[in-house]
C-alpha cells in the first residue's frame, strides 16, 4: 500500500517539476540573450540589467512555488480542490 502511495505521489510531482524546468530554461535563455546584447552594445545595458533582474525574480518565484507544491503533494494536499 505504501509503495503504491509513493508511486502515486511521484507521478503527481512530474508535471510541476517539468513545467518549472521549462519556465526556468526559457528564463535562462532570455537572460543569456540580454547578456549577449549588453556585451555587444553598451547603450542597451540598463535595459538588459532590468530584464535580467526580472527574469531572475521569475526563476526564484518558480522555485519557491515548486517547493510549496511538492510540500503539498507530500503532505497529502494534492487534491486540495476537493475541500471546497
Amino acid at each position: 500500500m505504501k509503495k503504491m502511495c509513493k508511486k502515486k505521489k511521484a507521478k503527481k510531482k512530474i508535471a510541476p517539476v517539468l513545467s518549472a524546468i521549462i519556465v526556468i530554461l526559457f528564463s535562462l535563455a532570455y537572460i543569456t540573450l540580454f547578456i549577449l546584447l549588453a556585451v555587444k552594445d553598451i547603450v542597451i545595458l540598463p535595459i538588459s540589467v532590468i530584464a535580467i533582474v526580472i527574469y531572475l525574480i521569475v526563476c526564484i518565484g518558480i522555485i519557491v512555488a515548486l517547493r510549496e507544491r511538492i510540500k503539498e503533494i507530500n503532505g497529502g494536499l494534492e487534491d486540495a480542490t476537493f475541500k471546497y
